[in-house]
């Protein structure tokens, strides 16, 4: 595995009951990370750690909410047949 190492530490601070550190700008672009969107942890055998972009998970049941609530009245007429 290659990598890419810097002199730049970053400090881990508390923040609530979190600890928290920043992500350098690098490593967003790196990544294609935005501001608001999620990083996973990935846990590597050799014990490293390695950070990446999270998917985006799609909310079926929020689509199938609104695909039931577009057809409500289709759906019932259905029914009633």
């Amino acid at each position: 595995m290659s990598h890419v190492d810097t002199d730049k530490k970053y400090k881990v601070r508390k923040s609530g009951n979190s600890d928290v550190t920043t992500i350098p700008l690098e490593v967003k672009e790196k990544l294609n990370l935005k501001t608001g969107e999620s990083i996973r942890y990935l846990f590597e055998t050799d014990g490293s750690v390695k950070i990446v972009k999270a998917e985006d998970e799609v909310d079926v049941d929020a689509i199938v909410d609104s695909v039931m609530a577009q057809y409500e009245k289709a759906i019932k007429d259905l029914v009633d047949l």
